[in-house]
């Protein structure tokens, strides 16, 4: 029995041990470990009761003086206008990484928004922009806003930067999805509340530029697996108790070919299996025809900034029929040193990734306005 037994550690030791070499192989040369440090955490608390790790945060947040979100009729959840707050990423355990001396726990950054909720790509003090010159609206998820980033390493800034004679707006939001997208060229095209009609009269004339990644399908469609990923505790919106139940995300369907948007409450208990792959590409298309659809009545041509995702995906092809002019922003392989992330602390681009995307951008965005650039 005693021998038995000591097999069994040693095995259990020699797969911990090739879990936590796999972690560190995939921090320092991927830059996206968070599943597996996840994995790596359950194993070292695989003998405690599961109460004990149900009552930790591997990966937490803390804001400061409070949380940048808000509940909002629209999207479901948005950021506070005219706030500035730091964020502070925590792990549960210090790591050791490459270039940094000794061991470290915590990383923190900085935001700030405007009037209407949306990220600053310049400061408050900034002298605004003379009438007639064409503004550049961002669309997105954390990618496009920037999270983990401060303000001035942030895209959208390093965007203002490199075009010093246009104006960025950054309406992207964490955890958004082609459907966030949607939402806010309504907004543009009707009330006018979180993109007010001076805006919307601005990008005449301007760009659009749309953020997309393979993983938004599952946003698009408020499938339970994305749902079940946010954590009021543990996550970045940490809405308060009394605001909690108010906190939805928008969900699209398509009944008889039509689109249709309606909600669901974050924070709650989502069970069920998934939209079939095939729902999910049919639903996002339908939802990206419309973007580009609202684009055009805005008077602004559109770009999409492809972030993540597979070529052969059905709505990157259906993007290359119509002819939509797409910017492959995808991390390259080998080669030059043009990317990176803020792992272990985040999956998140950081700031070589935002500087790379911004100066791909600006160079695009001096070219001719028309639909007949096809992707690079």
């Amino acid at each position: 029995m005693r021998k038995l037994l000591l097999i069994n550690l040693l095995a259990f030791a020699g797969f911990f041990a090739v879990s936590e070499t796999a972690a560190s192989l995939l921090q320092s040369q991927q830059g996206e470990p968070l599943a597996l440090l996840r994995l790596v955490e359950r194993l070292r608390l695989r003998a405690a009761p599961l109460q004990q790790f149900m009552d930790t945060c591997p990966v937490s947040t803390v804001w400061n003086p409070e949380s940048p979100f808000h509940s909002d009729p629209l999207l479901g959840y948005w950021h506070r206008p005219n706030v500035s707050v730091s964020s502070t990423i925590r792990l549960r355990r210090p790591i050791k990484r490459e270039g940094i001396v000794g061991k470290v726990d915590r990383y923190t950054w900085q935001l700030s928004t405007g009037a209407h909720g949306e990220r600053l790509s310049q400061p408050h003090s900034a002298p605004e922009l003379s009438q007639g010159r064409p503004t550049v609206l961002l669309l997105g998820d954390s990618f496009i806003f920037g999270s983990g980033l401060p303000d001035s390493l942030s895209f959208g800034w390093q965007l203002q930067a490199s075009l010093p004679d246009r104006r960025i707006v950054n309406y992207a939001g964490g955890g958004f999805g082609t459907i966030h997208q949607v939402l806010l060229l309504r907004d543009a095209r009707g009330q006018g509340r979180l993109i007010p009609a001076s805006l919307a009269h601005a990008l005449r004339g301007g760009d659009v530029l749309l953020g997309y990644a393979d993983f938004y399908q599952l946003r698009n469609v408020a499938a339970p697996s994305r749902l079940r990923t946010f954590q009021p505790r543990c996550g970045a919106l940490q809405p308060p108790a009394a605001e909690a139940k108010s906190f939805t995300h928008p969900r699209a369907i398509l009944q008889h070919g039509d689109l249709q948007i309606g909600s669901v409450p974050l924070f709650q208990a989502h069970s069920g299996p998934d939209p079939s792959k095939a729902e999910q590409a049919a639903v996002t298309i339908a939802l990206l025809d419309e973007a580009l659809a609202l684009v055009q009545e805005l008077g602004a041509r559109p770009t999409i900034l492809w972030v993540r995702g597979n070529a052969d995906s059905a709505p990157i092809q259906h993007l290359r029929r119509r002819g939509v002019p797409i910017l492959d922003l995808r991390p390259p392989g080998k080669g030059l040193w043009t990317h990176d992330t803020l792992a272990p602390f985040d999956h998140h681009p950081g700031p070589l990734t935002a500087n790379s995307w911004a100066r791909e951008v600006a160079a695009r965005l001096a070219k001719p306005p028309s639909w007949l650039h096809a992707d690079d």
